[in-house]
């Protein structure tokens, strides 16, 4: 009896119940005795001698973990060339299949997935079925036994796994192996357990008179002696004794006629459903020169609004230096960077003591819009002291609020959180950076360089060279505490190279332009400035894949007040009065009456430096052809169209095809409606309502738009999105494979609820995915392996290094309505920053390409997702077929 694919799954439950059976060691028998020679592929066979045409194609899927994939071996071949090799010479046609594929060879197709356990294997085994092999090898479990001590419990539970079964699919022969020996006793206490219930499990399949067969590899044929020095890989001398006993295996199941032809089908090797696979990408190769708009060079200028604000102090020492501007309670609820600073005063013990009154250590006058400050001060009661020198205010947690931060004379950093209200209440959370042996207070300087609305930490040396570590993490704090973490921006180089200005006092870090990213700005002793413009970089700009951004200076900068009295570095504050998301200047006045401060406003009318052509870059299939095409959306929402005609980097050139008057971060492109064409959707920021422009392509050069207004309302994701260009709340990915495009609301720590778009309405799902550990704005959702369903991608900010979770369809699991497997490493590395890399399908394979993208000229180049091999024959050899003497068994004739 042929063993169906479901049945597979079924094999697989059962080696894991086998598992649930043999952890700890006491849940044995210690009189089970399983014969080791009942099912032993040894003396059940001969080789069989070679001959012509007329024998079955062996598509062989390689199922396990590590040793399924061959680490330890040089090249990363293991037994698979070999057992290829060795059954070509026998006169097979082969093709090996799978959707991960590493060694050096043609043919290297297979479903090994290292460190992950039996329960994992099962999860990820799906993309390699579905190019239905007639033939599967498991060696699964080793690593079931190495973390053996650590799963115990987990494994008691696999009983009471409940295995999905696939439509019923014609048959595929299974040869299952035991494990080899372990270099870890422990761990081989285990593999011997875990054996015999192996050995039984073959027993009993066989007395129902399915087609799965034992491979012995753990009678003394391969030892200890044949593994690397991990105790658990075979050295390059040990994998071939693997292949020598698969290939008597196979020759067994050749003999006993068990092996059919296999099903055609388009998912074998090159095309249709696979796995990405590191080898398998094809680029660089250029698909965009340079178009898209920008808003050029920053440029500086101001309007004087006059003296908007004043203050009679009572204390006689010189207060310049205690006046902050800063984030306390946003009285107009507006969304960053558009909030409006508030006046804060920060008194040192003997401060708040002088003119015969008490006053308050910290408190504050709220803007109330339009450069206007309520009265009286409002107190802020803190539950840290600090000294005014070692004050300072920034966003920690990207909640839009500014957090009190104290930093002593050595440069160690504490912080209180603002939770919001009026007056707003603080929670002091302990130090959250620890100081350098180099960079004391006077060398420290806050500001969010990679505009992801959380405040980071810089130090300057005494060159001027400004070194950088990010604020990473989705919790209150970058502290294990918080789960979160410091990144340096540059590891070893700095993240602002000095400009030669004289000494550090003057560098501050502002964003001066309102795109959400703290610009270097050096104010001289006259109140004049030097600007240079912090933008998304690339690789280019670092030296080590680091994230420095490109630095651009300012075509002009403030130019102060040479000559005037009282002017001084003391004397200039920045805050955003006027909440334009640019800092404004102020000039502090001390008048002739004792203790009163005039504070004189510069609304900043500057602009430029905060669009970049890279920014408006998006792809979505508008003719319903099978790839994408290449939409340009402006920051006023019109949209330019770039028709895809397979011929990069050439594009038919369609310029404006609709405008629709909305913020930029608002569109989306998706098929909404199932009709194969790419509509344009637009969130509203609060609330998650979605608008639609429906495409109605239907011949022609150039689609039309049909507005449909609202076809989501009722506030399903207030999520909104944050300061950086793809932290978006709202996302939409077809992820059930019904060419709909689905709603999905992402949390900032990535945790996804959302609903299904049927044809029928909204279907509510609830949670999606559980949150990845990583910052939202990072993730893209596409279909990577071209099963019809998005995959969940993280990239990594840095390197451009891809993290994927496989969509493995809707199946409960840890609370979630939907099952993502993780699958390291099947991606090409990164070519660039995180945030220049898009995800695309620019070719027809059906699976998203990986595509780089410069922000400042848009310049693009893609890397082709392929399948590797070929679809329903042999496949691809390494030149003529040769035969190498295999190790040989004493106990039977094989090689």
């Amino acid at each position: 009896m042929l063993l169906s694919l479901a049945s597979l799954r079924t094999v697989l439950f059962f080696l894991q119940c086998s598992l649930s059976l043999s952890f700890p060691h006491h849940f044995l028998d210690e009189d089970d005795t399983s014969s080791n020679d009942t099912t032993s592929v040894y003396g059940l066979n001969t080789l069989l001698p070679r001959q012509g045409n007329g024998k079955p194609l062996l598509r062989i899927m390689p199922l396990g973990a590590s040793i399924t994939q061959g680490i330890g071996s040089n090249p990363e071949n293991g037994y698979r060339k070999l057992l290829r090799d060795e059954m070509r010479y026998l006169g097979f046609e082969v093709n090996m299949v799978g959707c991960q594929s590493t060694g050096s060879f043609n043919d290297r197709q297979h479903e090994g997935h290292p460190s992950k356990i039996i329960s994992e294997i099962t999860d990820l085994m799906s993309c390699g079925l579905n190019q239905k092999p007639n033939l599967v090898l498991i060696n699964a479990g080793t690593n079931d036994c190495l973390q053996a001590s650590q799963r115990a419990s987990e494994n008691r539970m696999f009983a009471g796994y409940l295995c999905y079964d696939n439509p019923l699919t014609e048959g595929v022969t299974i040869i299952l192996s035991t494990l080899i020996p372990n270099g870890n006793s422990e761990a081989n206490g285990y593999v011997n357990t875990i054996n015999q219930r192996f050995r039984q499990l073959i027993v009993d399949y066989q007395s129902q008179g399915r087609q799965i067969l034992l491979a012995e590899m753990n009678n003394g044929f391969i030892t200890v002696g044949d593994l690397n020095t991990d105790g658990t890989h075979p050295t390059n001398e040990g994998y071939p004794k693997l292949a020598a006993v698969w290939t008597a295996g196979i020759n067994n199941v050749i003999n006993r006629n068990w092996i059919v032809p296999p099903i055609n089908n388009t998912d074998s090797g090159g095309g249709g459903q696979c796995n990405p696979s590191p080898d398998n990408f094809r680029g660089p190769v250029q698909i965009q020169r340079g178009s898209g708009a920008e808003d050029g060079t920053y440029a500086h200028s101001s309007e004087p609004m006059g003296v908007k604000l004043s203050y009679l102090g009572l204390a006689t020492s010189n207060l310049t230096k205690n006046f902050h501007f800063a984030q306390i309670v946003n009285a107009g609820g507006n969304d960053p960077p558009y909030q409006a600073d508030d006046l804060v005063r920060v008194l040192d013990e003997e401060q708040r003591h002088e003119g015969g009154l008490t006053q308050p250590a910290v408190s504050f006058r709220l803007n109330t819009g339009d450069g206007n400050f309520d009265n009286p001060w409002n107190v802020i009661t803190l539950e840290q002291e600090c000294l005014n020198r070692g004050v300072r205010w920034g966003d920690i947690n990207g909640d839009g609020l500014d957090d009190f931060i104290c930093i002593n004379l050595e440069g160690k950093t504490w912080a209180s959180i603002n939770r919001g209200g009026n007056p707003p209440k603080f929670e002091y959370i302990g130090m959250i950076k620890d100081s350098l042996p180099w960079a004391p207070q006077d060398r420290i300087r806050l500001g969010d360089i990679d505009g992801d609305g959380r405040l980071d930490w810089c130090a300057i040396d005494d060159k001027g060279d400004i070194y950088c570590w990010r604020n990473a993490g989705v919790g209150d704090a970058p502290t294990e505490q918080y789960g979160g973490y410091w990144q340096s921006i540059e590891v070893g180089a700095p993240t602002f190279d000095a400009k030669g200005q004289p000494g550090i006092e003057g560098v501050r870090l502002i964003d001066i332009n309102g795109d959400g990213r703290s610009d270097w700005v050096y104010v001289y002793e006259d109140g004049s400035t030097r600007i240079f413009i912090n933008q998304r970089g690339t690789h280019k700009n670092t030296t080590i894949h680091g994230l420095k951004p490109a630095w651009i200076e300012a075509s002009a900068a403030h130019k102060g007040f040479a000559g005037l009295p009282d002017i001084d570095r003391d004397h200039v504050k920045f805050g955003r009065i006027y909440a334009s998301g640019r800092a404004d200047y102020i000039r502090i006045v001390d008048r002739d009456t004792p203790y009163q401060y005039d504070f004189e406003f510069y609304r900043n009318t500057g602009s430029g430096g905060t669009k970049l052509k890279g920014d408006g870059v998006h792809y979505c299939d508008m003719y319903g052809r099978g790839h994408d095409d290449y939409l340009w959306v402006w920051s006023t929402g019109m949209i330019e169209l770039y028709e895809n005609v397979d011929n990069p980097p050439s594009w038919n050139v369609h310029n404006q095809i609709l405008d629709t008057g909305r913020d930029r971060k608002s569109i989306h492109f998706g098929d909404w409606d199932g009709d194969g064409l790419c509509d344009v959707l637009s969130v509203d920021r609060d609330t998650g309502n979605v608008d639609m422009w429906r495409n109605t392509y239907s011949g022609g050069s150039v689609p039309k738009f049909e507005y449909k207004g609202q076809v989501v309302g009722g506030s399903r994701c207030t999520q909104g999105w944050g300061l950086g260009l793809y932290d978006l709340g709202l996302r939409f990915a077809d992820i059930d494979g019904d060419k709909r495009v689905d709603y999905l609301c992402m949390e900032p720590d990535t945790r996804t609820t959302g609903y299904l778009n049927k044809a029928s309405g909204l279907q509510d799902v609830q949670q999606i995915k559980l949150s990845t550990g990583f910052d939202r704005a990072n993730h893209r959702w596409a279909d990577v392996n071209g099963d019809g369903r998005a995959d969940l991608m993280w990239v990594d900010k840095f390197s451009g290094n891809v993290t994927v979770w496989l969509n493995d369809g809707m199946k409960p699991s840890a609370g979630s309505s939907f099952n993502w497997p993780r699958a390291d490493g099947i991606w090409m590395p990164g070519v660039d920053t995180g945030p220049n890399m898009h995800f695309a399908k620019i070719s027809n394979s059906g699976r998203a390409d990986f595509v780089q993208v410069t922000p400042k000229d848009n310049l693009a180049w893609v890397y082709y997702n392929e399948c590797d091999g070929v679809q329903n024959g042999p496949g691809p050899d390494d030149g003529a077929i040769r035969y190498d003497t295999c190790p040989i068994d004493p106990s039977m004739s094989i090689c």
